[in-house]
């Protein structure tokens, strides 16, 4: 199989060429026009931000996949820490098992509404229970905080998994954007405690890296949705102090800086990015770091579409798309 390097064409990916597809185009047209009215978020405060992101998430999330049941479960939090909100998400027919879900919004954004049509397809797809957590968000609970509320849920489904016939199955990790970023550390973490590791991983335009100055960066620095200056600021929310061009160093903040050996032990990794991302450039770097370290993944590049698209499966056929090619990997690598 061909090198990540050689799969990707980053000259091309970052040429003129790269364009929106007519779908993405009346998508995108459409949203402007539904938010004209609407401030710039990065000018708010971060509360009133926050009723402004959830009233855009509100048009994401109609007409949601029909499930099962969903158990709105309050989780203790690691060493002390207030309590966790979760929605345990039951599909038709739900097989043994469990995916923990972490959802994205820069660290900073981002609840058990916002994300519910990819969890819910993510539970109806693979067949298994979705366990959607609703942790901390910065900048009032920085890191480690968000990552904790993670790794304290992740740590629930392991105990539940040794008593619960419902649980007696592969049990994985989901998460975009941040989530993708947390879904990751929070692997990172458990190997470093010597603890049950998840059997697979499915991240989505993630986060990986603090390169605000990448390639992909400067080609879709903004008018793609999400924009370098936004990314900016959730960065600084969620690991302040940094100084621009210094890089945060701990693994758990930035994958890329994972080591070989840590990188190896990862479970199999199905990796995408969006085609106009700033991010994308996260997730070819993570990739080849992991095909160097010998790890299992697979990774994919969407071209004609924004981050965060996999939100619109009830609009844009390539969100269809990716969500089946994320399936197919975690039928063929979780444990029967």
């Amino acid at each position: 199989m061909a090198s990540v390097k050689d799969r990707f064409d980053l000259k091309l990916l970052l040429s003129a060429e790269a364009k929106r597809s007519d779908e993405m185009l009346a998508l995108f047209d459409w949203m402007i026009e539904q938010d004209k009215d609407m401030p710039d978020l990065a000018t708010l405060p971060i509360a009133e931000a926050r009723v402004w992101r959830a009233r855009q998430s509100q048009r994401t999330n109609a007409e949601l996949p029909p499930v099962a049941g969903v158990e709105r479960l309050h989780l203790a939090g690691l060493n002390g820490a207030p309590s966790i909100a979760c929605d345990l998400i039951e599909p038709p027919g739900a097989e043994p098992g469990c995916v923990v879900f972490l959802h994205g919004g820069g660290w900073a954004f981002g609840d058990l509404d916002s994300h519910t049509r990819l969890a819910r397809l993510l539970a109806v797809e693979t067949e298994k229970r979705v366990l959607y957590v609703d942790y901390r968000l910065a900048p009032e609970h920085p890191f480690p905080a968000p990552l904790e509320d993670c790794v304290a849920a992740w740590r629930w489904i392991v105990g539940k998994s040794e008593t619960d016939p419902r649980f007696h199955g592969p049990l994985g990790v989901a998460g975009d954007s941040a989530g993708a970023n947390l879904a990751v550390a929070l692997i990172l973490r458990e190997m470093e405690y010597g603890r049950r590791l998840p059997d697979v991983g499915l991240l989505f335009y993630g986060v990986y890296d603090d390169d605000t100055d990448s390639p992909s960066y400067a080609r879709f620095a903004a008018g793609y949705g999400l924009a370098r200056a936004g990314m900016m600021k959730f960065w600084e929310y969620y690991a302040p102090s940094y100084a621009h061009g210094s890089p945060r160093e701990d693994a758990l903040l930035c994958p890329v800086r994972a080591s070989s050996a840590a990188l190896a032990r990862l479970p199999p990794l199905y990796l995408n990015a969006a085609g106009l991302d700033p991010l994308m450039c996260d997730t070819l770097k993570f990739a080849a770091r992991l095909e160097d370290a010998d790890a299992i993944f697979e990774v994919n590049v969407h071209p004609g579409v924004h981050h965060g698209f996999m939100q619109q499966t009830a609009r844009l056929a390539e969100a269809r798309r990716a969500m089946d090619l994320a399936i197919a990997f975690f039928r063929n690598h979780a444990p029967r």
